[in-house]
């Protein structure tokens, strides 16, 4: 299977409702993502990248992973 992106700028929810409609009436999987939910994914890998980026340049002391789940 190939996946393609699709981006649509859609102005209704009616619209993206008419997308998903005609994706399922070909027989075509699909999953509609919320712009938010990549914005939020987006800002959550640059956060680790900040991260990384400090404990590189000896800012930020590197922590365990089982260190920082004995925190919670």
């Amino acid at each position: 299977m190939e996946a393609i992106r699709i981006k649509a700028y859609t102005k209704t929810r009616k619209q993206i409702k008419s997308i998903e409609d005609f994706l399922t009436k070909e027989g075509i999987e699909f999953e509609v993502i919320d712009k938010e939910e990549v914005l939020e994914f987006f800002n959550e890998l640059e956060s680790s990248l900040g991260q990384v980026k400090k404990i590189q340049e000896g800012k930020l002391k590197k922590e365990k992973a089982n260190d920082f789940l004995n925190e919670l």
